[in-house]
């Protein structure tokens, strides 16, 4: 959780300090480039008039998540890994809401206009894809439960 939480918070320091919200800077031209932007909503700018109910809200995710994790009386293989990377990128955003107010995005994928996101953004989408497939791919009868 917190190496994804450094990964994102630099990441994002780079980005205020290298990149220009009015010149995205091009890494394959037509597809992929960064450029910097800021959010006050969640995904897709949800909620973006509303940034206080969004960082309390976050705020309450991220608590329960932790709580969750931490008293839980076992894990699966990987499962502690992937509640690391989506607890980690929950923290990157949610330290930007509170002490910011807005997110810091970059990472923009051009080729097919889909929203500008950040480190901690895709921390949180492979770390809950992963879960997914830990809970479908675990069995289902009680006689093969992971040990603690």
């Amino acid at each position: 959780m917190l190496f994804g939480t450094l990964l994102d918070q630099g990441t994002k320091w780079l980005a205020k300090t290298q990149l220009d919200v009015a010149h995205p800077l091009p890494v394959i031209p037509n597809v992929f480039q960064l450029s910097l932007s800021f959010n006050t909503g969640a995904a897709f700018s949800l909620f973006k008039s509303q940034p206080a109910l969004l960082a309390g809200f976050t705020s309450l995710l991220f608590l329960i998540l932790l709580i969750y994790g931490l008293r839980k009386p076992y894990f699966f293989k990987g499962e502690v890994t992937a509640m690391g990377l989506i607890l980690g990128g929950a923290l990157g955003n949610l330290l930007d809401r509170l002490l910011l107010g807005r997110v810091t995005d970059f990472f923009d994928v051009v080729a097919i206009h889909y929203p500008v996101f950040n480190v901690a953004d895709s921390l949180i989408f492979i770390g809950v894809f992963w879960l997914v497939v830990l809970y479908l791919r675990q069995p289902t009868t009680t006689t093969d439960q992971p040990t603690p």
